[in-house]
């Protein structure tokens, strides 16, 4: 019988053992890897106590929840088993779990983040374009959606590396820095959404991100050398 992580008092223990020990172990290692932001001008969108979202795709999650987790963003996780596993991960780093994906509590979670980063200054929220399963490289418009509601500016934001780990077996092709590879981040413009957009003009915009969001990884890939799957 599969252990229920939720309900189970031994699997909630055993789900924030494993969390807290991988969570601790991958901080220890992305400590060790070079970053290099294409544009430094980037952390302005934090350092003006600006809240916002931020967007990227499924195979960067871990490595940016590592690397942000101290801007204690509220990231959007899925409620399976697995989600419960990674829920507890990013609370080891310092984010915030909200329960909830496009296959199921979507709404309820963007009106969770919806209520946080509305609630003080410096206070961020994101997920994956194409979580929680895909299909990989297409962006779903829940991201723009919150930032029409809350009038915060999006930012999609991406990294690479020649020297990591790929999940080959996983959807989305996981990547994982090695120890000391060498990082390159790049953030897209932050643009800002009127309230009340209309199905069409969402889809545009949605349309333009995934756009921008490709354009991005293939730049990146091709600066660091990294190959990715097909």
């Amino acid at each position: 019988m599969a252990l229920d992580y939720k309900n189970s008092r031994w699997g909630r223990v055993l789900l924030w053992l494993i969390a807290t020990i991988i969570g601790r172990i991958l901080w220890l290692m992305f400590k060790t890897c070079r970053v290099t932001y294409m544009d430094p001008k980037v952390w302005d969108f934090f350092d003006r106590g600006q809240s916002g979202v931020l967007l990227t795709w499924h195979r960067a999650a871990i490595f940016f929840l590592g690397n942000f987790g101290n801007y204690h963003p509220a990231i959007m996780i899925s409620r399976s088993n697995d989600g419960e596993i990674l829920s507890g991960f990013l609370k080891a780093l310092g984010g915030i779990p909200v329960r909830g994906s496009s296959s199921g509590g979507g709404m309820a979670a963007l009106r969770q983040m919806a209520v946080y980063i509305t609630g003080g200054p410096r206070r961020y929220a994101g997920t994956v374009a194409d979580g929680p399963r895909g299909p990989r490289y297409k962006a779903k418009d829940g991201m723009i959606r919150l930032s029409c509601h809350t009038s915060l500016p999006l930012a999609p934001v991406m990294w690479s590396a020649r020297r990591c780990w790929c999940l080959k077996g996983t959807w989305d092709k996981t990547a994982i820095p090695k120890p000391f590879a060498k990082v390159y981040v790049d953030f897209g413009a932050p643009r800002s959404y009127l309230p009340n957009l209309s199905r069409e003009q969402i889809e545009l915009a949605r349309q333009e991100l995934e756009a921008e969001l490709i354009a991005m990884k293939d730049n990146l890939d091709a600066i660091s050398g990294y190959e990715d799957p097909a």
